[in-house]
C-alpha cells in the first residue's frame, strides 16, 4: 500500500520545511490541494529522476518508431503552411 500525504496552501506556508524533509526522507508523495482540488506534488529526487530517465526512454521509443514508419522531412514553407504559420519572420540584411 502507497501511503502519501495532503497538504492545503495554507498549512503547507507554515511548513514546507518539515513537509519536503518528510518526503526527502521518506520517499512519500505529499499532494498540494488548493480549496480542496489537488493541484500540485512533492516528491524526492530520486523518484524526480526516475520519472525523467521513463520520459527519455518513451521519447526515444517514440522517435524510433517515427523514423522507422516513413517519417518524412519536410521544407520549410510546408512546415509552416502545416502550422497555419502566415509568414515567418526574416532577419534584416545591411
Amino acid at each position: 500500500m502507497f501511503i502519501m500525504s495532503t497538504h492545503n496552501l495554507r498549512e503547507l506556508r507554515a511548513g514546507l520545511g518539515s513537509v519536503v524533509r518528510e518526503v526527502a526522507y521518506t520517499g512519500q508523495e505529499a499532494i498540494i490541494t488548493d480549496s480542496g482540488t489537488e493541484v500540485a506534488v512533492i516528491i524526492n529526487m530520486a523518484d524526480y529522476e526516475r520519472l525523467h530517465e521513463h520520459a527519455d526512454v518513451a521519447d526515444a521509443f517514440y522517435l524510433r518508431q517515427a523514423r522507422t514508419s516513413g517519417f518524412t522531412s519536410l521544407s520549410m514553407a510546408e512546415m509552416l503552411q502545416l502550422l497555419g504559420v502566415e509568414d515567418a519572420p526574416r532577419e534584416m540584411t545591411a
